[in-house]
């Protein structure tokens, strides 16, 4: 593969990580700021297109980028970096990615060997594990629901139960979308002919889960099984919906095949010059990706957090407007972000935090 192949490829990741960085964006202020405030309007739907898939995205996206590394002792290195990185973020917020994703690196170094197929029956594994661990154990254990708070997350089973089953992220079944990603890495999404596939491949599995979620989600309670149910969760409509929590079959192959869907285009974008230039500003984003992602958590809860406060105390928001003031806040944040990391290339290689992980870790 030449040099121009080479580069084009990694355009397109780049940009569909800076996309992914931005719609976690939003979707992180929206979490943290205006859950209580959520109203069912064009603001709510913004948010909700984005929320479980920018992460999807991005976790998919690691997949793909580990195998591009193919190095197992950096990959470790990383592993542990983003283990005190991520840990030491809990302080602002439980709710973070990075110590899921230190775990997700690590057990991708060890199966960095393996083939496509292999990477795709464990990818179905994890679903089918978290789907007996649903029915084995309680999925709302250590949550404050009212508030999306995890009061347990500091103890020994809290951190257990949060990181393998019941967490934002957890291993089981969120490790599927880092080993689709290592199995589209091994089959060289990168090439024109593998990456137009799955592309078909992404639209057809997304339209089969939507169906299957709008069947099974709501099947007809001839016995009157749903009037025993006290846990949202354990409806029919959470389990088998598309919605992120908890994370169900149907939400799985829907946010993954999105993951693919946006990667695939963001390839064909890369691959042509015009295409790069245009995209130039999203492309830099996502090289600094870690950087913004810590950047953005600081604003959320020094900045933000203070802002709405203060402006719920003095100015009387309602639901819409404090949506309307998040969202803003979000937008924001993602354009400075943007501006940013295209001043911030213009004199060095790497975002700060990229050049720290690098300078450790190799």
């Amino acid at each position: 593969m030449n040099n121009r192949t080479d580069d084009s490829r990694i355009s397109g990741f780049d940009l569909a990580r800076g996309l992914a960085i931005l719609g976690m964006v939003l979707v992180n202020f929206d979490v943290v700021l205006s859950y209580e405030h959520r109203d069912p309007d064009l603001l709510r739907t913004i948010v909700s297109a984005c929320t479980g898939r920018a992460s999807a995205l991005f976790v998919t996206l690691a997949g793909i980028g580990m195998i591009l590394l193919g190095k197992r002792a950096v990959l470790f290195k990383r592993a542990l970096f983003l283990v005190v990185v991520g840990y030491a973020w809990q302080i602002f917020w439980t709710g973070d990615i990075l110590h899921y994703y230190a775990f997700y690196v690590a057990i991708g170094a060890l199966c960095l060997s393996l083939g496509p197929l292999t990477l795709g029956v464990l990818a179905a594994a994890s679903i089918g594990i978290f789907m007996l661990l649903m029915g084995a154990l309680d999925y709302g254990a250590g949550w404050n629901w009212a508030t999306l708070e995890y009061p347990e997350f500091w103890t020994p089973r809290g951190q257990l139960r949060n990181l393998f089953f019941n967490g934002f992220h957890p291993l089981f079944p969120w490790l599927a979308f880092l080993f689709t990603g290592m199995a589209l890495g091994k089959l060289e999404i990168g090439r024109p002919k593998v990456r137009r596939l799955a592309l078909v491949g992404s639209v057809l599995i997304f339209i089969g889960a939507q169906m299957l979620s709008d069947h099974f989600g709501s099947v007809e309670d001839t016995r009157g099984y749903m009037l025993q149910i006290k846990e949202w969760y354990k409806a029919p409509d959470s389990l088998y919906g598309l919605g992120s929590m908890p994370p169900g079959p149907f939400y799985m192959l829907s946010a993954g095949a999105s993951a693919v869907f946006v990667i695939c285009l963001c390839l064909e974008v890369g691959a042509t010059r015009i295409g790069q230039w245009l995209a130039a500003p999203l492309i830099t984003c996502g090289q600094m990706a870690f950087t913004l992602y810590l950047a953005h958590v600081l604003a959320l809860f020094f900045l933000m957090a203070p802002l709405l406060e203060w402006f719920q105390e003095h100015g009387g928001l309602n639901r819409t407007g404090t949506m309307a003031l998040v969202l803003s806040g979000a937008m924001a944040f993602n354009v400075l972000a943007v501006l940013g990391s295209v001043l911030w290339k213009r004199r060095y290689d790497r975002g700060p935090i990229e050049y720290l992980m690098r300078r450790i870790t190799g």
